[in-house]
């Protein structure tokens, strides 16, 4: 009886533990969708393999926003990307990423090609540094990124982060942005299979869960309001060291949509208008439960997806 006793007190500890957990990841000056790394020796990015890249540049360069840490541009990845950048946290400091992560983000969708590959070649990337060293940001400094990415008439903005409450401040920017044709991607959240975070939550906003090599739903993915799924579970990537890491998360999922989502308004005949649920369902292949994977899939490899898929029903 003692001993189930001690077994049911460790269980429920083990139980709050996790929530407070929950808590913490979900705190609002903490932003959810951090992922972790770890070194990577050999480069061998499954998720590339399953996603697809383009090399072709048959239209001016599309215009990327990425809201982070900041990127570190001195990687040899980056030798031939052109950026543009914004210190929101400090304004008068040339941007320095000490916490790796937005340079991830930029390696998953323009890396060069060096020893790993990102998704589109033909890019603009504009640095919006809003989160410092350890992974921490202001609803006023992301509201002040995403202004600034509006007068630059970027294409694209990706937020590979996420808050749990909604603001109206963070809101209006969004909806300014969405107005201007601009296409948003956000991570769903690191949310332990919680409810998805803000800004991913807004209905024009692309809400990004992550899914592993088996494409099995990631367990730290936020759930709920998903538009589509991608690879997010020990992805390659270029880090803030100048090397290369494996990271897990959402944001890196986030940072696959966005690539795929460029490459498809790289054809001259696609506008920004265009990039709608209906126009994007060329692009996807279904992976299960909406509240988990949205749309499904968005890959540009869709057939040879679509064939790896059989073969594991087959197993």
């Amino acid at each position: 009886m003692n001993k189930n006793l001690n077994y049911l007190l460790f269980f429920a500890s083990g139980i709050i533990i996790l929530v407070l957990l929950i808590l913490v990841i979900r705190n609002d000056n903490v932003p959810s969708s951090e992922g972790k790394a770890t070194p990577q020796q050999k480069i061998e990015n499954w998720a590339l393999d399953y996603v697809g890249s383009d090399s072709s540049k048959v239209t001016d360069p599309i215009k990327i926003a990425i809201l982070d840490s900041g990127i570190n541009k001195k990687h040899k990845e980056f030798n031939d990307v052109i950026f543009k950048e914004y210190n929101v946290i400090a304004p008068d400091e040339k941007i320095t990423d000490d916490l790796g992560h937005g340079t991830a983000i930029a390696g998953i969708i323009a890396a060069k090609g060096i020893k790993t590959t990102g998704i589109i070649q033909n890019v603009i990337l504009y640095d919006v540094k809003v989160l410092n060293e350890k992974g921490q940001g202001k609803i006023e400094d992301v509201v002040e990124g995403i202004e600034w990415s509006i007068k630059q008439n970027v294409d694209m903005i990706n937020i590979s982060f996420g808050f749990s409450s909604d603001k109206a401040e963070l809101k209006s920017s969004i909806e300014k942005a969405i107005e201007q044709n601009i296409v948003i991607t956000a991570a769903a959240g690191n949310t332990l299979g919680l409810t998805v975070d803000f800004p991913a939550q807004y209905n024009d906003v692309l809400s990004i869960s992550s899914f592993d090599k088996h494409f099995k739903l990631d367990p730290f993915s936020g759930v709920g309001k998903i538009d589509y799924s991608a690879p997010g579970v020990e992805v390659i990537s270029t880090d803030n060291k100048g090397s290369y890491s494996t990271f897990s998360g959402t944001s890196f999922a986030t940072a696959y949509a966005t690539g795929v989502i460029a490459t498809i308004l790289n054809d001259p005949s696609v506008r920004n208008t265009d990039i709608k649920k209906e126009k994007l369902l060329t692009y996807v292949v279904k992976l299960g439960a909406e509240e988990q994977f949205g749309e499904g899939f968005l890959t540009l490899k869709k057939e040879k997806v679509e064939e790896l898929l059989y073969e594991k029903e087959l197993d």
